[in-house]
Parts: C-alpha cells; structure tokens; sequence
C-alpha cells in the first residue's frame, strides 16, 4: 500500500471518528421571531416555540432538503396558530401544536383555516385541531361544529399521526394526493365527516379512533366516518389501506362508517377506467347504526378481511327501517378480484357467485332474536347488547363461536 493511501485512508478513519454535531435548534417566542426564523432556515433546523398564540403560519416555497421541525418547546403548554396555509412547501415538520380555529359572523361551512396545497413532505403530529360552533346564522349551522379542521390538496408525502380533531363540520379532507400516511388520529365531535378522500394513490389509514359525532338530523347532511368517491375526478384512488381503525358512534346518533361509493361508474358515466385499484380494508372494528358498515363501489382489487362490524342501537335514526340501521358490507356486483373472508357482519351484500370472488369463513350476527344464529349474547356476551358503545363488549364471549373462529378483528379491543 502506498503512502498517499495509508494517508487518505487514515484521514477517512479521522474524519469517521469525530462526533456528528446535532442539528440546529433555535428557541423563538414570539410571531415577529418566528417569521424571522423561517425566512431561510437551514435544512433540519428545529425551532421550538414558546407557550403562546401566534396567529397565522404563512408559508409559501419553503424548500428544506432535510425537513425544518417547528414544534412547542412545553407539550403540556402548546404554541397556538389561528390559521394556516402552506403552499409549495417541501420538508417540514409540525409538532405538539395546537390549530385553534374561532368562528366569526359570515364564516362559511366550508371554511379552510388550515390548509397545504402544492406541497412534499409535510408531517403534522401529536397535535390539535380545535374547531368552533357556528353562531347567529339563523339556520340549521347554529349550534354545531363548522369549518374543516385540515384541507389538503396537490400534495405528496404527507403524514398526520397522533393528532386530535374536533369540533369541525369535517375533520380532514385530501384531495389530488399521493403518498399519504394517516396513523394513530383521533377524530371526534364532528358535524358531517370524518375523513374525506378523492384522486389519492399509496394512501395508509391505519390505527385511528373516529367517534361519537354531534350530528343535527335537522340538516341534509350525509354523515360519513371515512369517505371517498369519484364524482369530478379524473382519476381513480389506488393503493388504499384502511386498517386497524376504530369507528364506533358511541354515544352519538349514527353515520355511516366506510362508505366509498363509486358514483362517476354507478351512475354510467365513466367505466372500468375509473375503478378504484387495489383497495385493503382489515382489522377494522366498525360499531355504528347505519346500513354502510363498509361500503366499497366499483373497484378491481379488493380485499376485506378480519374485520368486526356491528351495530350500536341507541345510535340509529328515529325513521321505523329494521334494515337501515343495521351495518352491513356491501361491495357493487361488478367489481373485480375481490376478498371476502374473516368478517363479522350481519350481512355480505354483491356477491352473485361471480368467479373472480373470493367469499368465506365470515360470522354473520345479529341482535334482535335471542333464538336465532348469531345472536350477540352468545357470541360475545349480553354486554354487547346492553350497552353496545362499549369497544370490550365485543370481545369474545368464553365458549362462544368466536373461540375457535379466526373471524373478526383479531388485535386486542381498546
């Protein structure tokens, strides 16, 4: 070996032994500091915030090849934003903040006070989104939750996990998107829907708790927990997983719970090439009152498996319909390459013994007869049908069916 190689190679080792210096972090407490610190930020610089209300976080062109982290410096003691709009913003990390939205005489329903549009690789985690109540419009609006908690659009890389939204008209609504993690959220005290979902590939909605909405049947609204569909697109959504989820109305009045119809294809106007692709939905416990426990349209690829869908009677509507308040799974009859296995339902609803389908081994319950099949009390004890909100009151019942049944949600019931 030469000696201009043990030279380089000893530098090499020199170099590999010194200590990385951590990233950059800059502490800031107030909006004038935070503007400044976000004019040019190095990539990866943290910046923590100080407890306090800073009004609106503006950014637009923000490019950080490592992402820039803005995050509270005291969880216990959030940083507070009134509003939000990041636009053509790539690399950037919000943590442990609150998005506090107040309403104010002529906002509208459809309000967007937080907002990424044209963005990559955004992260929003372990905080809050607070919604307002609607006053003084002298309508059905009084009283309720309005506004959308988060309005996404034209984005790539997103990711929103261990967050709270509540007391919206809808909670998170993603459109034109792709790349897309929504993990571990909370949704609850909603007006209308849940998550809302259109044109989105390589999306994985996975471990979230959507509960107890504050509904007003007074209104036209068409409550869903998650929902996508296809009307005004140009593209079908691909690549979906919606998995390990729970949905349960609780104490509040019913929804439905995965509803993803396909109206552009059921109602004629496109056809296979607007087929949702590639569709996963398992292990999800479902606990409504509604028909649409999990309602999938016209789709080629389709896998529901593992999950519990049941129903919550003291949330049902006031309208004497047996069948409507009851969830069921229910797949369009011309879908392609499906999977039906594992499920608890009451009923499995498309299957017309096309030979692309895939259907078994699912448990079908019910609890309106003690001396049918399937009745609750037997399967998983009279909990399930004295107080059906309750998530553990679907856990097995000892001896029952379900314990010698791979059926159902198969992760522990919280």
């Amino acid at each position: 070996m030469s000696q201009t190689v043990r030279a380089f190679l000893a530098f090499v080792i020199m170099v590999l032994a010194l200590p990385v210096s951590a990233a950059e972090t800059l502490q800031v407490s107030t909006p004038k500091e935070l503007k400044q610190a976000l004019g040019n930020p190095a990539p990866g610089l943290t910046i923590t915030l100080a407890p306090g209300a800073y009004g609106v976080l503006s950014l637009r062109g923000l490019e950080s090849a490592k992402p820039v982290v803005l995050r509270s410096a005291d969880p216990a003691q959030p940083a507070r934003f009134s509003s939000m709009t990041l636009l053509e913003v790539k690399g950037l990390t919000l943590e442990n903040l609150v998005f506090d939205y107040d309403f104010k005489p002529g906002d509208k329903l459809h309000l967007r006070p937080f907002q990424v549009l044209k963005s990559e690789n955004i992260t929003i985690q372990d905080s809050l989104f607070e919604g307002d109540i609607a006053r003084g419009t002298g309508g059905v609006d009084d009283g309720y939750p309005t506004a959308f908690g988060l309005g996404v659009r034209n984005t790539s890389g997103l990711t929103l996990a261990g967050n709270e939204v509540r007391h919206f008209f809808r909670g998170t609504v993603i459109s034109q998107a792709r790349d897309i993690v929504v993990d571990s959220n909370r949704l609850h005290s909603l007006r209308m829907d849940g998550m809302n979902f259109t044109e989105v590939q390589n999306v994985r909605i996975e471990g979230n708790h959507i509960h107890d909405f504050l509904r007003n049947l007074d209104s036209k609204d068409h409550s869903d927990m998650i929902q996508f569909w296809t009307n005004g697109t140009n593209s079908p959504s691909r690549n979906i997983v919606i998995r390990n989820n729970i949905l349960n109305s609780g104490m509040g009045l019913f929804t439905q719970s995965i509803f993803m119809r396909n109206d552009l294809v059921d109602r004629g106007l496109a056809g296979a090439e607007m087929f949702y692709r590639d569709l996963t939905i398992e292990n999800n416990m479902i606990i409504n009152a509604h028909l649409h426990g999990i309602t999938v349209g016209e789709t080629n690829g389709l896998t529901i498996r593992n999950n519990t869908v049941v129903r919550n009677a003291p949330s049902e509507g006031k309208q004497r319909n047996k069948v409507l308040w009851i969830p069921q799974i229910r797949v369009a009859s011309d879908s392609r390459e499906v999977t039906i296995i594992g499920n608890i339902t009451s009923k499995v609803t498309g299957v017309e013994g096309q030979q692309d389908w895939r259907v078994g081994n699912n448990l079908y319950v019910q609890d309106h007869s003690r001396l049918q099949p399937g009745f609750y009390g037997t399967v998983f004890g009279m909990e399930a049908v004295r107080d059906p909100s309750q998530i553990r009151a679907f856990l097995p019942k000892k001896g029952g069916p379900l314990d010698t049944r791979n059926v159902g949600v198969r992760t522990t019931l919280r």
